[in-house]
């Protein structure tokens, strides 16, 4: 049976970020991503032309589905502390479900050699300060926050708790629990932007 194109990208996503979980970036080659979806490299170039461009395409495709997930729960009818709260958690549930993310974002491919996937990567990162954003403005019109809140740094503060959360957790090779990390991080913040 013949796989379709969507499905064997993928499944070459997938491998991709495996082996990045396995060996880090600086491990991944076009070769153990052919051999792991089991066509030969050449066959590979068919999808993309370097490691750059996997890459890229990984990333991209990844932190769409994440960006798409927090524009859900924020158009959601519901109050907004609450889907602050829901935005939070189904962050950190979705990083601790995609172990490798914190390696790219830390990694010399995304600070040094790749300005096309730094571009992309600081896109979607604005784009989620500026649903935090909104957001917590909703929270200080009901008068759930105070009127003094900064938004931009309200806003930099809830995004980097979780990356904090997330970078602790993959350098401690993902043994803590973050079943509960973005509960207590919403309760922190929830505290501290209401005193």
């Amino acid at each position: 049976m013949k796989i379709g194109k969507d499905a064997r990208i993928k499944q070459i996503t997938d491998t991709t970020l495996e082996i990045i979980m396995k060996k880090g970036v600086s491990g991944l080659t076009l070769s153990e991503v052919a051999k792991g979806v089991g066509f030969s490299e050449a066959a590979l170039f068919r999808y993309y032309s370097s490691k750059s461009e996997l890459l890229s395409e990984t990333m991209t495709h990844i932190s769409q589905s994440l960006l798409e997930g927090i524009y859900v729960i924020s158009k959601k009818d519901s109050a907004p502390v609450e889907k602050l709260q829901e935005i939070i958690e189904f962050q950190v549930d979705f990083l601790s479900k995609n172990k490798s993310l914190p390696r790219i974002l830390f990694s010399d491919e995304l600070h040094i050699n790749n300005p096309e996937l730094r571009a992309t990567i600081m896109e979607r990162h604005k784009k989620f300060i500026h649903i935090i954003s909104i957001t917590l403005k909703e929270c200080i019109e009901q008068g759930v926050f105070r009127k003094d809140l900064d938004l931009n740094m309200a806003a930099k503060t809830v995004f980097g708790l979780i990356q904090t959360t997330m970078f602790m957790a993959s350098l401690s090779d993902f043994k803590e629990n973050l079943s509960d990390q973005g509960t207590r991080i919403f309760k922190f913040l929830e505290k501290t932007f209401t005193t």
